[in-house]
């Protein structure tokens, strides 16, 4: 019971109060998207499997790694023109849980939400596939397959979940998004500041608070200094509390400062 509650505090740093739409209208209260008025729960998963194939020919645009305790979470966002759209986030809560989750969009229309969940307990490991049907902003389907290793879980079918009179819980998922984006743009409670510089015998970081919510930080190693650096460590009174301009990239599940002289690269950063 502890696992699923810190996995499920571990979602929450996505989301945020509040009701945000994709449109300008609720999603109830607005005519059905003709482009997914007839998909089935098949040509779903076809379209969300195009999207996977081509994943690297998307623009890609992702988040500073963020922690809250023993908490972290990082987003992802991947579009292109008229051709689908995919936001990942991924929750992990030290060796006790992580969860990868996605979400596939057709013509701005939300239709599939994929979920990966890996729970550790004093009994072993549970690993839980989980996918979420949705046409014209309504679930119409939920299947899962669960076991005990990853290996076993890809041999088994996905088995569908059976609701009372097919009502299916409501999920708040523009929230989702829009704790994404936040969280990639660097905006809202994910409004970094910077903190301090730590310097360790063999690492360097640059520690970023959040503005809104002082429990929200996030750390950049540094590699390579530079002259933007030198400034952090030798002036960092001049810096503190302040938004900073820099980049970074993620590698080994790491974020790590791309120095000035390289910022001609992919690194998404703040203040873009």
């Amino acid at each position: 019971m502890r696992t699923i509650f810190l996995l499920y505090i571990g979602i929450l740093l996505f989301i945020l109060p509040g009701c945000q739409y994709f449109k300008s209208t609720h999603p109830q209260a607005g005519l059905p998207d003709e482009a997914t008025t007839g998909m089935t729960d098949k040509s779903i998963l076809n379209f969300a499997a195009a999207i996977d194939r081509n994943i690297n020919d998307y623009k890609k645009q992702y988040s500073l790694i963020y922690q809250s305790g023993d908490l972290s979470v990082y987003a992802e966002k991947y579009s292109a023109h008229n051709d689908g759209l995919l936001y990942k986030t991924y929750t992990a809560n030290g060796t006790i849980s992580n969860t990868v989750k996605s979400y596939y969009f057709k013509n701005d229309s939300l239709i599939l939400v994929k979920e990966r969940i890996k729970l550790m307990n004093e009994e072993g490991s549970v690993f839980k596939d989980i996918r979420t049907y949705i046409r014209n902003n309504v679930t119409f389907k939920i299947d899962s397959r669960t076991a005990s290793t990853a290996d076993a879980l890809r041999t088994l079918p996905y088995l569908l979940v059976q609701v009372a009179d097919n009502k299916y819980p409501e999920e708040n998922y523009p929230s989702d998004i829009k704790g994404i984006n936040d969280a990639i743009n660097g905006t809202d409670k994910f409004d970094m500041v910077f903190d301090n510089i730590s310097t360790y015998p063999d690492a360097l970081y640059i520690m970023l608070k959040s503005k809104k919510q002082p429990n929200y930080r996030s750390s950049i190693l540094v590699k390579n200094k530079d002259t933007y650096i030198d400034s952090l460590l030798n002036f960092p009174s001049l810096f503190k509390d302040g938004k900073l301009k820099l980049k970074w990239k993620i590698e080994d599940n790491l974020t790590i400062y791309v120095p000035v002289a390289d910022t001609m690269t992919s690194a998404s950063g703040l203040n873009k």
